[in-house]
């Protein structure tokens, strides 16, 4: 399957993702939604290490730092369970929280010196000006 597949099948489980957490947010404590919704990713996690088990012979520091990517990706999504459940509404928190690919370009060019062009850097601004507009709430 082509990339762009790939890309758009994330942009439907994400954004169906989004709603169901919201959902489920206003009928069980963040902890429950949190250890139920990683239970589905501890079925998935288990299969791909029994389908793919011959395959973790890399370096043990590669591994702890990819571990240690995990332990963000995690964080981040239990900060995320609990900014919906503490009365985010969905329709501002998930854009608010997408714009994680912004910081991790502002972080890539600061620590792993990649290169960002001028219209990439346009592309972060406008990504920043459409939060600050989805997030505008009238009184």
């Amino acid at each position: 399957m082509k990339w762009i597949a790939y890309a758009l099948l994330c942009l439907l489980f994400w954004g169906v993702w989004g709603v169901v957490l919201k959902y489920v947010s206003t009928k069980l404590s963040w902890h429950q939604v949190y250890v139920f919704a990683n239970m589905a990713v501890i079925v998935v996690t288990l299969f791909l290490a029994y389908r793919y088990r011959g395959e973790f012979n890399a370096d043990p520091g590669i591994m702890a730092i990819a571990m240690v990517a995990g332990l963000l990706g995690t964080g981040g999504y239990l900060f995320l369970v609990l900014s919906l459940e503490r009365g985010g509404n969905a329709s501002v928190v998930i854009p608010l929280t997408a714009l994680y690919p912004a910081l991790a370009a502002v972080l890539s060019m600061a620590f792993l010196k990649e290169q960002v062009s001028a219209l990439k850097a346009l592309g972060i601004v406008l990504a920043v000006i459409a939060i600050v507009l989805l997030s505008y709430e009238s009184s």
